[in-house]
């Protein structure tokens, strides 16, 4: 019979913190080889849980069993079980924390703990009962995880506060948001304001519960909030019917999804979206300030419209928020690797988001980003010839890195990125002419089959 280990962590400030890994198959012992003392777990001002700890070894160190702080933990980090693993044939803990970058800590004898797959530090262990469960457990003394975890956590020492000394010790951990901080249910509230308002390619507008989310009044945003949620809306909001080129009566739906995006982590295709651009979050568990949050949204609104005005009268364009469906058939045909299609697809957003036009009547000015150190090319339609990269050429030349001056008449403009060093594969986003002026708002990606008479 297999035996199921629960692994469980906690963050006990200066008086170090303990994970215990506990087998409910192991025999039962009826006394603890330590002292055991009740302490209390308070998050955010309520009592979370209240467990026994013991000091021991030599220098002396707190430990305690914890699996409903490692629960805590999880939640406060957003990662589940999977991501959260003690093998206790290997002796091994680890845990999977987006785009989280610790460094090490430590280095010796005993368990091994390791962070997306790097190991952190070498921590001993003891097994001893734990009288709430009469089950012997396996305690560690994580010092140094208490720092990961408030590097992760952004927590200052005002809120990661241990007192051994009272009656009855108590560990407090505050991630309540603070004056300068975006709550959730502020944060969620702000972005479905803007996307409430999108109307160009939206087949419904969700609610945040109809989305499944239920933000916190309390709880600061994260980053990787602010990313799932925005994920969790365009897959109940997205998708769009493809007419195939010269037989529009074969239609079929194209649903949105972060598979065929240009990562499958939320946080990382946000990033590359450009979604925290100009902001301080580099990484999925950094928690949101009230400026942050004004930035945020201001990109967002980019995204969604598909363009934004500068300053300079310049228009700054978004590689628009359409499905990649077809794009990623590429991958369930096997032509290309996931990674591979990753990067391209991340190539292709990057640089097409540096991409600004400046309408002056009857011209257009097309500034186009120098895309030269990914290997990719640039083609501009305007109706009457085409600039730039095309079937059957080298594509040398077309790099960018120059301003066009085309016409801004007839249909309107297309413009092609496309990478070389993936068979020419890449996207065309057509902007259709209306009266003279071009609709940036109305943008179609004829290179995932969206026409404008779709």
């Amino acid at each position: 019979m297999k035996i199921k280990a629960f692994a469980t962590l906690v963050v006990l400030s200066s008086g170090l913190f303990a994970v215990t890994f506990a087998s409910p198959a192991v025999a039962h012992a009826a006394t603890s080889a330590h002292s055991m003392q009740k302490s209390v777990i308070i998050l955010n001002g309520e009592v979370f849980s209240i467990q026994y700890k013991f000091v021991g070894a030599s220098p002396a160190t707190t430990y305690m069993p914890i699996y409903y702080v490692q629960q805590l933990i999880n939640k406060v980090l957003g990662i589940d079980s999977s991501s959260d693993v003690w093998n206790g044939k290997e002796h091994t803990w680890s845990l999977t924390v987006s785009s989280a970058t610790p460094s090490e800590l430590s280095s010796g004898s005993g368990a091994k703990i390791s962070v997306n797959g790097t190991v952190i530090e070498d921590a001993p262990t003891i097994v001893d009962v734990d009288p709430a469960s009469g089950v012997q457990t396996t305690f560690m003394p994580i010092w140094y995880v208490q720092q990961l975890l408030n590097q992760i956590l952004d927590l200052t020492s005002g809120t990661d506060v241990w007192n051994g000394g009272a009656s009855t010790p108590t560990w407090t951990i505050t991630t309540t948001a603070t004056g300068s901080q975006e709550t959730q249910s502020s944060m969620a509230t702000a972005m479905w304001n803007v996307l409430d308002a999108a109307s160009w390619d939206v087949n419904s507008h969700p609610s945040i519960s109809d989305s499944g989310i239920t933000p916190s009044s309390t709880v600061p945003a994260t980053a990787g909030d602010v990313a799932t949620w925005l994920e969790d809306w365009a897959a109940n909001s997205k998708g769009y019917d493809a007419h195939p080129y010269n037989n529009d009566n074969d239609i079929s739906y194209r649903p949105w999804s972060l598979q065929y995006e240009a990562s499958q982590d939320a946080f990382t295709w946000a990033n590359i979206n450009g979604l925290f651009q100009g902001t301080s979050l580099s990484q999925s568990s950094s928690l949101v300030s009230s400026s942050n949050a004004t930035t945020i949204i201001s990109n967002l609104k980019w995204w969604v419209n598909g363009y934004k005005t500068l300053s300079n009268g310049w228009v700054e364009l978004h590689i628009p928020f359409y499905s990649n469906y077809e794009n990623w058939q590429n991958v369930a045909s096997g032509a290309f690797t996931q990674s591979q299609y990753d990067q391209l697809m991340t190539d292709i957003d990057t640089y097409y988001d540096q991409l600004e036009i400046k309408p002056s009547g009857s011209e257009l000015s097309v500034k186009l980003p120098d895309a030269s150190s990914r290997n990719l090319v640039w083609q501009v339609v305007d109706g009457t010839y085409a600039w730039g990269y095309s079937h059957g050429t080298s594509g040398t030349g077309y790099h960018g890195g120059n301003t066009l001056s085309v016409t801004n008449k007839g249909p309107g403009i297309s413009i092609r990125l496309a990478s070389l060093n993936y068979e020419a594969q890449g996207t065309v986003i057509d902007y259709t002419n209306s009266s003279g002026e071009l609709n940036f708002g109305k943008p179609y990606d004829t290179a995932n089959l969206q026409f404008p008479n779709g």
